[in-house]
């Protein structure tokens, strides 16, 4: 299986736009037509990272990092189509990208996840993001919550798996 990060082109506009719109589903989120455009937008930013996935020359998925404060590389998005899940190609892509941003005198990459997407936490860790430099908290949360408790504080985590996110109307 030949794995490789390729530069977004034109040509890929409309499959990029089909996976965005499912990676947001995946966030238990419903992106309107503008939503996606803006993320189009933000994936062609000359001043951003942002590779399309391949798999035996198929897209797969994409990655796309973004420069914070001139000094972090976020990687905001990271998807993996469903039929290629499981192949090694997140890791690939994580490993790829660290090396890129390396190689193009970064110093740090960091990754935000949902403290109860276990699965996802456990590949970042394997692949060495084990460093907390920031947590982001909030006053609520829209649906269910596990109780969690960390550094000796109680915290209520989402709980992806049992809540429904609804969108607030403008």
């Amino acid at each position: 299986m030949e794995k490789q990060l390729k530069k977004i082109e034109l040509d890929d506009l409309k499959e990029l736009e089909i996976m965005l719109k499912d990676f947001w589903k995946t966030q238990l989120v419903d992106a309107t037509k503008s939503d996606i455009l803006e993320d189009i937008r933000r994936l062609l930013n000359p001043k951003c990272f942002s590779y399309l996935i391949t798999c035996d020359n198929d897209i797969a998925g994409f990655i796309y990092v973004n420069e914070k404060y001139g000094y972090i590389n976020n990687i905001e998005y990271l998807y993996i189509k469903k039929e290629y899940r499981g192949k090694g190609l997140g890791s690939f892509a994580l490993k790829e990208i660290e090396s890129i941003l390396l190689n193009n005198g970064q110093e740090r990459v960091q990754i935000e996840v949902n403290p109860s997407n276990i699965k996802a936490l456990t590949l970042y860790h394997s692949l060495g993001f084990n460093n907390i430099d920031s947590i982001t908290l909030s006053t609520g949360i829209v649906g269910k919550t596990q109780s969690k408790q960390i550094f000796g504080l109680d915290f209520e985590i989402n709980d992806l798996n049992l809540f429904t996110h609804k969108k607030k109307e403008n």
